[in-house]
């Protein structure tokens, strides 16, 4: 199995803000990676200054073909499975995209800091979009207000300083999914599953909030609850079955607590009673969070692959409930998966 991964620096430079990486699952091996900056157009530092990651690094990625399609912040950037680069995708409405998916010849790609899905064909045209905040079903029982956004305008740039999570309306759709040729999408900011096609919510957990990826993966319905540090597996009802703990391995348990420890260590030593900085470090220590997670699919039989901060792959058993496999790839916490896709 080949393992394909993007990464996000949190508070690293921009143009070295994270990665894609492909490895040799049952060697371990390091096959190619690629630096992944937005670039065309180019954001800095002083376009963004939000330290959490925002345009940093790569996110979604999908295989058609011959051909990896990795989302950055405003753009799909295309690669041979060696990670040649092979060209570029950009739309004026790809603004802070996030979880991609693929089916029947369209890309469903997450435009989380304008709250819609837009589909794309493999060559970049436009096909249909999706809008959180014009579903008239949304915006009654999440009191949401429409988006004021000029569609047609180039709007890639336009959101960097608008921070859209802290907009009362703003719901992060930050994942998509087709299951049964239904669109899916996941609302973060209420930990909600709605289909898209049926106008139903088809799942409402509000101990999920600031959850990541939606996976349909047998009978079942798989999320991130980025927060809790927990997988959780809820039948396709939107009923939960299990809520699987990543701190309830020892093996990731370890990888938390020295992670966690360094980070308090290295904060102490530096700053130590000076209130200011102490406060300074409370934010930076929420930036920078071990096991923060992000990265889901599936790899086989009842058994997942699942990303998190300091940038590790987890390989877990959904059934049987056990950890089958670990690829630590940096040690740093500031080094976190996103996106993940497994290739048989």
């Amino acid at each position: 199995m080949e393992v394909y991964f993007s990464t996000v620096v949190r508070q690293g430079p921009i143009a070295q803000g994270g990665e894609l990486v492909s490895i040799d699952w049952a060697t371990k091996k390091i096959k190619g990676k690629t630096t992944l900056s937005p670039t065309d157009p180019l954001i800095t530092e002083k376009d963004d200054a939000n330290p959490r990651g925002n345009s940093r690094g790569g996110r979604g990625i999908v295989k058609i073909n011959d051909t990896i399609y990795v989302a950055t912040y405003h753009s799909l950037l295309l690669f041979d499975p060696s990670l040649t680069p092979k060209g570029k995708i950009s739309n004026n409405l790809f603004v802070g995209l996030h979880e991609i998916f693929h089916h029947d010849d369209v890309i469903w790609l997450t435009s989380t800091a304008i709250d819609c899905v837009i589909g794309i064909d493999t060559q970049g045209n436009s096909i249909k979009s999706w809008w959180a905040r014009e579903s008239q079903t949304l915006l009654k029982h999440f009191s949401l207000t429409q988006l004021k956004i000029d569609k047609t305008t180039d709007n890639r740039l336009l959101w960097l300083k608008v921070l859209p999570a802290r907009q009362p309306s703003h719901t992060h759709l930050n994942a998509v999914a087709v299951h049964n040729d239904e669109l899916y999408v996941l609302l973060n900011r209420f930990g909600a599953v709605y289909n898209t096609t049926t106008n139903r919510l088809v799942l409402e957990d509000p101990s999920i909030k600031g959850c990541h990826n939606l996976v349909f993966f047998e009978d079942k319905i798989i999320i991130n609850d980025t927060q809790g540090k927990r997988v959780m597996v809820y039948a396709q009802n939107g009923t939960l079955i299990k809520a699987l703990s990543l701190l309830d391995f020892p093996e990731i348990n370890a990888i938390y607590k020295l992670a966690n420890n360094a980070s308090k260590a290295k904060s102490s030593s530096f700053f130590k009673g000076i209130n200011f900085f102490s406060r300074f470090l409370n934010r930076e220590h929420e930036i920078k969070s071990p096991l923060f997670l992000r990265g889901l699919c599936p790899a086989g039989q009842s058994r997942i692959l699942v990303g998190f901060s300091p940038a590790t792959i987890a390989e877990i058993d959904i059934e049987k409930g056990r950890l089958l496999d670990l690829f630590p790839y940096s040690q740093d916490i500031a080094v976190c998966v996103h996106g993940l896709l497994a290739c048989s």
